[in-house]
């Protein structure tokens, strides 16, 4: 992006270094996992929990749960080679997390909350679609939840971003320089 000089740095955001986000994160997630086990508990009374007893149903939490881990990194990163053109994008693993990494970029504030929201709407809705077409609405439930509180730190740093103001008076588009360990 050509515009760089053109831009007023507002934030950069270190999750990894970052101890108070880190638990605002936890308790975010937290309280999506309650809300979630509530949620499907109302939905496994309204719509009964038949589909709990199907023994492809099991498989079908297990996968749900993991395989939408390294797509939402792939989303994240698709999102930053699109919207931040000759970035270096690579992946990495830490304890349970997987991360994407983009050290050094920098991206106009609706294109940073872009990258950040991007798998939690995309990878939500297809998780939620996939099981709705499959007559689980339980597991629809169970595994947007699940998925959704594990999106818990992008959409803090995105909400973050949406709050930092642009200076009185500024003229140009603030950015994001990132050091993003994990997204």
């Amino acid at each position: 992006m050509g515009y760089h000089g053109h831009m007023q740095k507002i934030a950069v955001i270190d999750v990894l270094g970052d101890e108070a986000l880190q638990a605002r994160i936890m308790a975010l997630s937290l309280a999506l996992m309650g809300t979630t086990a509530v949620a499907a508990v109302l939905v496994g009374l309204i719509c009964g929990l038949g589909e709990v007893t199907w023994p492809w149903w099991w498989l079908g939490l297990a996968a749900g749960c993991l395989v939408p881990l390294p797509v939402h990194e792939l989303v994240h990163a698709a999102c930053f080679k699109l919207l931040c053109p000759g970035c270096r994008v690579s992946f990495g693993v830490q304890g349970a997390f997987l991360y994407t990494r983009t050290d050094g970029v920098v991206a106009t504030r609706g294109r940073m909350v872009a990258v950040l929201v991007a798998p939690a709407l995309l990878v939500t809705g297809c998780v939620l679609a996939a099981s709705l077409v499959a007559g689980c609405p339980v597991l629809a439930v169970l595994l947007a939840g699940i998925h959704l509180s594990g999106c818990a730190g992008d959409l803090i740093m995105a909400a973050a971003s949406l709050r930092r103001v642009w200076p009185a008076g500024s003229k140009t588009p603030p950015v994001f320089p990132v050091r993003m360990p994990w997204l």
